[in-house]
């Protein structure tokens, strides 16, 4: 049994998956020393278990980016980030009930972004 990463993606396909990849993957390294301030988000929108949700928000982020980037798999990495990003959106990045318009606008940029890399990661899954 070989194992041949992306043997059937061209240089584009696999230059998408990277970049994907890297999003979550530097996201999950880069948010973990925040825990605390993500806790607390956590418990001000009544998040159950909120340190268990944040470790497996984490270790989602982490794994699902390294099964995109290494097509392995994806489906399955695709799948649980997709399901990832739109709880994200809804938890984290709520600009309906925000008051201030800079955090409003800057969160409502995030939400759409983040509806993009949804629809990247389903082109991931489809290929």
């Amino acid at each position: 049994m070989s194992f041949d990463l992306h043997a059937d993606h061209s240089a584009l396909q696999i230059l998408a998956h990277a970049c994907i990849a890297f999003l979550f993957v530097y996201r999950g390294i880069t948010a973990f020393p925040d825990f605390e301030d993500h806790m607390e988000t956590f418990r001000s929108h009544h998040v159950p278990f909120p340190k268990f949700v944040l470790l497996c928000g984490f270790a989602t982020m982490l794994l699902g980016g390294l099964s995109v980037l290494f097509d392995f798999y994806v489906w399955i990495g695709a799948g649980a980030l997709v399901v990832f990003t739109v709880l994200a959106n809804f938890l984290y990045h709520d600009f309906w009930v925000m008051t201030e318009p800079r955090q409003k606008q800057t969160h409502l940029w995030i939400f759409c972004n983040n509806i993009a890399v949804t629809g990247g990661l389903l082109l991931v899954i489809s290929l």
